[in-house]
């Protein structure tokens, strides 16, 4: 069950809340016993944030990656 989740098939929605619920605990690094009561609405921003915050860095990364390859190709 939720191997079908995680490959983006439909679930049921406790399934469906334990791998939202799962992925806030380890993004924030909290322990589930105290995210169980946050309200859905602020967890799901609040991955998109973080969501959006790591592309962010990874695109950085990429950009670093490329402007020191680029670098080490003039030596």
């Amino acid at each position: 069950m939720i191997r079908r989740a995680l490959s983006g098939r439909e679930v049921d929605s406790a399934t469906g809340f334990r791998i939202i619920l799962y992925s806030y605990c380890m993004a924030f690094k909290i322990s589930p016993a105290q995210a169980q009561h946050t309200p859905i609405k602020l967890i799901l921003d609040m991955l998109h944030i973080h969501a959006e915050v790591e592309k962010m860095k990874n695109q950085e990364i990429d950009r670093e990656m490329k402007k020191n390859v680029g670098q080490q190709n003039f030596r």
